[in-house]
C-alpha cells in the first residue's frame, strides 16, 4: 500500500508531505507528551505509592550489595515485592539514576517517565513507516492524552515499562516483516525486556508471539537462516528466566496463590477455561475503556445497579483512575471504530495484520487473575494506532469535502490535540487532589512524602527523639521507611496498638506520627495519659490526616497488660471437622483467619495468634486415631516444634 493511497489529490502537494515537516511535528509533540509528563511530577498522582519506592530501594541495595541479592545471587533475575517475585527491569533501570542523583520521588517517577517515551516514538515510526500515514506525527499526541495512559505514565509502576517495550518490539518486527531480516533481533531483545519487565506481560508477550509464529509461518520459513539465528537469540533471552525457574520452582504458583487466581483452585479445567475466556473477552468491553468513571447513570441515580461485567471499570481502585473520565476519552471512539474497520478491511496487508493479533493479545495478562487496568493498560498501544488511522481517515475527509488547506488542518490538529493534554494536565494538578477523599488503606494511601519528609526533619533535629511512623494507612510502609531514611537511627516504624498490648519503654522523648483511628484507639483504650498533640498534618481535602502525638502509660498499666495477656493465651475451644470427623480443638485467641484453616489442608489458608507466642493447639478425638505425620507450614523466625 503506498503512502499516496491514503489520502486525497488535494493533500498531495510538495510541502504537506515533507519528511522534515513531519518530523518537526513529531517533535514537537514528543516534547507536549514529555512536558505532560514531568510538569509537577511529584503531585500528580497525589499518591506515592510503595510499588513506586520499593524499585528505586531495590537498585540502591542491589548498588550497595555488589549486584547481588539478599540470597547472593549475582544480577538476579527477579526482585521481591510484597511476597512476589514480580520486579526485574524496572528496577536495572533504576540503577544508574539512583547512582547518580540518589533516592527521590523525582529519580523514581522521572526515569519511568523517561522511559515510557519508547512508547509514543515507536507507535509514531509504526505509523509512518508500516501503516504510512500522514498523520504518524499524533502518535504521541493521542497517546497522552488518554487518561489511564496519562495517569500511570507518571509513575514508577512497572506496568507502563513493559507496555512502552512492546511499542519497539511491534515496529522492528515489522521491520522484519517488510524485508528487513536483521530487524528481527531487536524485536526479540524488546519483547524479552516487555516480558521481564512485569508478569502479565510474560502472558501478552508469549501469546503474541505465537499469533506472529503463525499467521507469518511461511515468511519465516522462506527465511530460515533468520529465523534459526532468532531462535538461538531467543534461547538466551530467556536463560535468566530458566536460571530463576530452577532456583524458585513454586514460585509461580505461589505469584498466582497470591493472586487468588483461579488457576490454581481446585476446580475442574473447563471451569477455570471458561473463567479466562470471561476476563479476557473484559478486555474488548468499550464500556470498560470509553466510559467515564463514575458512572454518567449512578451520578443521575444514584441507587441503580449496574451490570458488573458491562461496567466493570466502575469497580477500578480509585487511584487507579481519573474522575469523570474514563480510561480513554470517549470522544475518541468513533476514531476507534474507524481505524478498527478500515484495519479489518486491510487484514491481508501484514503490518495492519500484526496491529489486530496485538490488540487480541493484549487483554491476554490480565485474564490469568482478573481485569484491572494496570495488567491491561498494553491495551493501548494497539488502541493508539487505530484512533491515529481513525484521524488521519477523518482529515482526509474534511480535506476532501470541506476544501479546508492541508497545512491548516495540520496546525488546527496539532494545537487542538496538544491543548487537549495540557487541559487535562491542569485539571489533574487542580483538581485530583478531591476527587476522591479516602485518603487511607483501602484508598488513595496518600502521605508518603509528606509523612516522612517532616519525620526526617525532626529525626535529624532531635537526635535525641525517637520517631515513631504508624503503618495503618499504607501498605509496605517499612518500603518507605528505608526510601525517605535510610540510615538514621531513630527514626522507625511503630504503631501505638503495640504499646497498648505489651509495656515497652515510652517516655517524652518518643514521638508518634499516627493516623486518626490510632488516636481513637488511644482514647478508647484507656491505657495512656498526658496525650499532647504537637502538630498535624492535611489531607489535600483540609482534613487532619497524621498526628504528631506524645504521651505516657497510666500508672497501674503493667498489670493491665499481664491481665489482658494472660486472656489471650487462655485457650478456648471449638469443634472442627478433620478428615470427616468432629474433632475438639483448643487454641488461644486469633486475629487472622479462624481455626479450621488449620485443619483444611491448604497450604495457603494460614491462621495467626493474636499473641505472639506460644501458639498451643490441644486436639481431642472422639476415638483412638493414628496419625502418621504431622505437616506445618511456618512463616516467620526459625521455631521450636513440640508435639
Amino acid at each position: 500500500m503506498s503512502q499516496s493511497e491514503n489520502f486525497p489529490p488535494q493533500a498531495q502537494n510538495k510541502n504537506e508531505n515533507s519528511t522534515n515537516w513531519g518530523l518537526v511535528f513529531f517533535l514537537a509533540s514528543l516534547a507536549v507528551y514529555l512536558l505532560t509528563r514531568l510538569i509537577r511530577l511529584p503531585d500528580f498522582p497525589i499518591f506515592f505509592f510503595t510499588d513506586e519506592a520499593i524499585q528505586t530501594q531495590h537498585a540502591a541495595d542491589l548498588l550497595a550489595n555488589g549486584f547481588r541479592d539478599p540470597q547472593g545471587g549475582f544480577l538476579p533475575t527477579f526482585f521481591e515485592n510484597g511476597g512476589q517475585y514480580n520486579l526485574s527491569l524496572s528496577v536495572y533501570a533504576q540503577v544508574i539514576p539512583t547512582l547518580l542523583f540518589g533516592k527521590s520521588v523525582w529519580v523514581t517517577r522521572g526515569t519511568s517517565a523517561a522511559l515510557s517515551l519508547f512508547a509514543p516514538i515507536f507507535l509514531g515510526l509504526i505509523l509512518r513507516d508500516h501503516l504510512n500515514r500522514r498523520l504518524w506525527w499524533t502518535a504521541p499526541l493521542l497517546l497522552a492524552m488518554i487518561p489511564a495512559w496519562f495517569l500511570h505514565s507518571r509513575t514508577a509502576f512497572e506496568t507502563v515499562l513493559m507496555a512502552s517495550m512492546v511499542a519497539p518490539f511491534l515496529y522492528y518486527y515489522l521491520s522484519y516483516r517488510q524485508g528487513n531480516l536483521n530487524k528481527l533481533y531487536p524485536a526479540l531483545i524488546f519483547g524479552a525486556l516487555a516480558f521481564y519487565a512485569y508478569s502479565p506481560g510474560q502472558v501478552i508477550v508469549v501469546l503474541t508471539g505465537l499469533f506472529l509464529l503463525i499467521i507469518d509461518a511461511r515468511y519465516h520459513l522462506e527465511h530460515k537462516k533468520t529465523a534459526l539465528a532468532g531462535l538461538v537469540l531467543l534461547f538466551l533471552l530467556a536463560l535468566p528466566y530458566l536460571r530463576f525457574t530452577l532456583t524458585h520452582e513454586n514460585e509461580l504458583t505461589q505469584h498466582l496463590t497470591l493472586l487468588n487466581s483461579y488457576w490454581v483452585k481446585d476446580i475442574p479445567l473447563t471451569e477455570k477455561l471458561a473463567a479466562f475466556m470471561i476476563r479476557y473477552l473484559k478486555g474488548f468491553n468499550p464500556f470498560y475503556w470509553f466510559y467515564p468513571r463514575p458512572s454518567i447513570l449512578k451520578r443521575l441515580a444514584p441507587n441503580i445497579t449496574l451490570p458488573t461485567w458491562l461496567f466493570s471499570n466502575q469497580f477500578d481502585l480509585d487511584r487507579h483512575t481519573m474522575k469523570a473520565y474514563g480510561h480513554i476519552l470517549w470522544v475518541t471512539f468513533p476514531l476507534f471504530i474507524s481505524g478498527l474497520v478500515h484495519t479489518i478491511k486491510c487484514f491481508k496487508d501484514p503490518a495492519h495484520r500484526v496491529l489486530l493479533f496485538a490488540l487480541l493479545a493484549a487483554p491476554s495478562g490480565a485474564a490469568i487473575v482478573d481485569w484491572g487496568i494496570t495488567r491491561g493498560l498494553v491495551f493501548i498501544l494497539p488502541a493508539t494506532l487505530l484512533m491515529a488511522i481513525g484521524l488521519d481517515k477523518l482529515s482526509n475527509w474534511i480535506i476532501l469535502h470541506w476544501q479546508i488547506k492541508p497545512q491548516t488542518l495540520i496546525v488546527l490538529t496539532f494545537l487542538l490535540l496538544a491543548l487537549s493534554s495540557f487541559w487535562m494536565l491542569s485539571d489533574a494538578l487542580l483538581n485530583s487532589p478531591t476527587w476522591y477523599t479516602d485518603y487511607g488503606l483501602t484508598g488513595m494511601q496518600y502521605g508518603a512524602q509528606q509523612v516522612f519528609t517532616r519525620a526526617v526533619e525532626i529525626a535529624r533535629s532531635q537526635p535525641d527523639t525517637k520517631v515513631l511512623v504508624s503503618s495503618t494507612w499504607a501498605n509496605g510502609t517499612d518500603v518507605f521507611l528505608r526510601f525517605f531514611g535510610d540510615g538514621i537511627p531513630n527514626l522507625e516504624m511503630g504503631n501505638i496498638n503495640a504499646y497498648g498490648m505489651s509495656y515497652l519503654p515510652l517516655d517524652a522523648h518518643t514521638l508518634f506520627i499516627m493516623t486518626e483511628e490510632d488516636l481513637a484507639w488511644i482514647a478508647e483504650s484507656g491505657k495512656f495519659t498526658d496525650v499532647s498533640i504537637e502538630e498535624t498534618l492535611l489531607y489535600p481535602d483540609g482534613s487532619t490526616g497524621f498526628y504528631f502525638v506524645r504521651l505516657a502509660y497510666i500508672p497501674n498499666i503493667k498489670e493491665i497488660l499481664a491481665s489482658e495477656r494472660e486472656a489471650r493465651q487462655a485457650l478456648r475451644t471449638e469443634q472442627i471437622i478433620w478428615q470427616g470427623e468432629k474433632v475438639q480443638v483448643a487454641y488461644p485467641e486469633l486475629d487472622i483467619n479462624e481455626i479450621q484453616a488449620v485443619f483444611d489442608g491448604d497450604p495457603t489458608s494460614l491462621i495467626r495468634t493474636l499473641e505472639a507466642n506460644p501458639l498451643k493447639l490441644v486436639v481431642t478425638f472422639s476415638k483412638q486415631t493414628l496419625i502418621n505425620s504431622v505437616n506445618l507450614k511456618i512463616g516467620g523466625t526459625p521455631t521450636h516444634i513440640t508435639l
